[in-house]
């Protein structure tokens, strides 16, 4: 996203505040980040994080699609997008391939796919998103957040169901996700995998250090995944 991003995740790594990470193909510092990578022997531990909510697309088709990108070609915020139109699915289909063929360029083979503003868990782009891991050889995608308060209950449906799509894909590889407090609650029960969420930036030393103590006291309690996220 961005070089105060990349400062962020490279000091997390090396203080063993997180486990994995994921590059955005068409930001600002994604070369840098690329190279950041390859020095720090972070390969086997980055994934895509898919993005079609910010910044200037990669690929031309989808720049002509009113319900992703604006006028000046760039991508606009979330929307719900529960359905697509064909042309709409095949824009998508090829940026989101070349996001990711961007990674294979720069020597980085994915290991998992999550995306900006979680919209790989749009009903819609959640089967493009499936088709791109498969095709690339991608074995795991990001469930839908399925823990914490604050999830009625028609959204708790739709995310079982979504979830439910992954697991049938045999493409999902943890039992939860969701941040540090959502997660904290199970930790004494849960019996699978936990893929816990965390936000980090060099410009708030507070904040990440608040972050780095609260992920050592999950770590006293199991061994889960732990992945910067950046939104």
């Amino acid at each position: 996203m961005s070089t105060d991003a990349n400062k962020a995740i490279i000091e997390a790594f090396a203080r063993g505040v997180i486990s994995s990470t994921t590059l955005m193909a068409n930001m600002p510092a994604f070369e840098e980040a690329c190279e950041l990578a390859h020095r720090n022997g972070l390969i086997g531990k980055i994934g895509v994080h898919l993005n079609l909510t910010a910044g200037l697309p990669l690929t031309e088709s989808i720049r002509d699609c009113g319900r992703f990108c604006g006028h000046d070609g760039t991508f606009q915020p979330r929307t719900t997008k529960l359905w697509l139109s064909q042309e709409e699915m095949d824009a998508a289909m090829a940026e989101l391939d070349a996001q990711v063929e961007a990674c294979l360029y720069h020597g980085i083979h994915p290991t998992h796919l999550d995306s900006h503003h979680h919209m790989h868990t749009e009903w819609g782009i959640g089967k493009i998103v499936i088709a791109v891991a498969r095709r690339h050889g991608i074995g795991a995608i990001r469930l839908s957040r399925n823990c914490g308060t604050g999830i009625g209950l028609a959204r708790r449906l739709y995310k079982y169901a979504y979830n439910a799509r992954l697991r049938l894909a045999g493409l999902a590889k943890t039992q939860y996700f969701g941040s540090i407090s959502d997660v904290e609650h199970l930790l004494e029960t849960a019996t699978g995998g936990i893929e816990v969420m965390v936000h980090l930036t060099t410009e708030d030393p507070a904040a990440n250090a608040d972050c780095c103590e609260q992920i050592g006291l999950l770590r006293c309690h199991s061994t889960y995944e732990f992945a910067s996220y950046l939104s």
